[in-house]
């Protein structure tokens, strides 16, 4: 749970991820208590009104057929679809947008800070009475949050599922005579990298498991609440020193290939084109590898999941329930928007398969529609389509629920920079965590 009064601060979630000073002057003007909290005035009904909604996703890449086919369902419902880009330009414009005068009624928040920053600055409806009532939303309300929550109240819905999970090279594994088992660990999947690496890849894989997230949950940047950080745990330690010595032995990209080469954006690439052959991610992979025009590649594609940092050992999937929908504040169509959010997580939800989004609802019950929108019409030529079955619908691990924010933005810009440094060889591993560890301190300090 995120509270006003300890865990959003002024600093660390007015200002969100953007580090803009504009956003704080425009969230700022009002809290909660001002907004969002009561009902608005409905000038439609549940099947009435006209709603405008920004997403993140493009239109052709399944919301548009989702809202025509919503539409078509609703006739009195009129449903316009904006895209922004989900970076820093476009979560000032649809802040900006909220708080303005631009007519806004449902809209898509990527990520914690964003839904708890755009929730306490009053800019989204309180959603928790609507899913209390509601048979299919109501495990988003139950005592143990498995979302975001704000002041112990729903703001959001995440629309889709996303555990990580390693995609392989399915075909390179059984040339090698590669064993890779379900069951694996950090070591085994270090062991499989090399592997891969001396049976001709580049590299054996594109990042390295993460035991700082796995072994501690989605709050694992902190302790005590959130009153002081947890860079001095142990598996802090082990993840950077995992890091390094897969960088040292070849079975990753180092920091500075990776910078040269602008990889981060387009790990993808290097996957399908051969030049490595496992890679730590969600569903993109799956959107990629199905599209042989931009990515042409001969090999099926293979899942585990993600590793686990000891054998036997209890454990967490660092991956989240995210792409949240939010209804605004201002909406005059109140009724209509809670029936469009539940039209896009129940039955309009295999419009969004398509482009890799698994619906909390589909998650739960994988129908044959789910299968063929999310792996296309050569899935079985492409796909170890059992392996994923056994990887992805799966309750354990369970999945991370990040309920602390504070100073979230600045400690994650340190920890990004200082293990940029680690990676290049100019800080030490005990260096970086004695000065991430005081630093981030520091910045919880300042921002309760």
């Amino acid at each position: 749970m995120i509270s006003n009064n300890t865990q959003i601060s002024r600093r660390g979630l007015l200002i969100g991820g953007l580090g803009l000073a504009a956003t704080t002057t425009l969230l700022a003007a009002c809290g909660p208590s001002e907004r969002g909290s009561t009902a608005p005035i409905d000038k439609g009904s549940e099947e009435e009104g006209k709603l405008v909604v920004w997403g993140g996703v493009a239109p052709e890449a399944g919301p548009q057929a989702l809202v025509d086919a919503f539409m078509k369902k609703y006739p009195k419902i009129k449903v316009e679809y904006v895209r922004f880009v989900n970076d820093a330009e476009g979560i000032l414009k649809l802040d900006s947008a909220l708080q303005g005068g631009v007519p806004i009624d449902v809209f898509f928040s990527y990520g914690t800070v964003d839904i708890a920053r755009r929730s306490a600055a009053g800019l989204a409806m309180d959603l928790t009475d609507l899913a209390r009532k509601d048979s299919q939303l109501k495990s988003f309300v139950q005592s143990t949050p498995i979302s975001t929550m704000v002041d112990g109240k729903l703001f959001s819905i995440p629309t889709s599922m996303y555990p990580n999970y390693v995609a392989l090279n399915a075909d390179a594994l059984d040339k090698a005579k590669i064993e890779v088992p379900f069951d694996w660990t950090m070591d085994d999947y270090h062991d499989v990298a090399k592997a891969l690496k001396r049976s001709g890849f580049d590299v054996g894989g594109y990042n390295a498991p993460k035991s700082f997230p796995a072994t501690l949950g989605g709050d694992y940047l902190y302790k005590d609440g959130g009153k002081e950080s947890n860079f001095d745990h142990p598996s802090y330690k082990d993840e950077l020193e995992l890091v390094l010595a897969m960088e040292d032995d070849g079975s990753i990209f180092t920091q500075e290939r990776i910078s040269a080469e602008g990889i981060g954006g387009y790990a993808q690439n290097y996957f399908l084109n051969g030049s490595f052959g496992m890679m730590i991610d969600g569903n993109n992979v799956i959107r990629y590898a199905k599209n042989l025009k931009e990515y042409p590649h001969d090999f099926r594609v293979t899942f585990r999941p993600y590793p686990a940092p000891e054998a036997g050992a209890a454990y967490f999937n660092p991956g989240v329930r995210g792409d949240d929908v939010q209804i605004s504040a201002k909406t005059q169509y109140p009724g209509a928007a809670w029936t469009f959010v539940k039209f896009w997580m129940g039955e309009g939800a295999d419009h969004m398969t398509t482009s890799g989004k698994v619906s909390p609802d589909q998650f739960a019950n994988p129908s044959d529609t789910m299968y063929e929108n999310l792996f296309g019409p050569d899935a079985d030529k492409l796909f170890d389509i059992e392996a994923f079955g056994k990887t992805f619908f799966t309750e354990e691990p369970p999945m991370s629920v990040r309920a602390i924010t504070t100073a979230y933005t600045e400690i994650s810009t340190l920890k990004s920079q200082i293990e940029g440094e680690v990676r290049l060889r100019t800080k030490s591993v005990d260096d970086a965590i004695a000065e991430l560890k005081q630093k981030a301190d520091e910045a919880i300090t300042k921002a309760s």
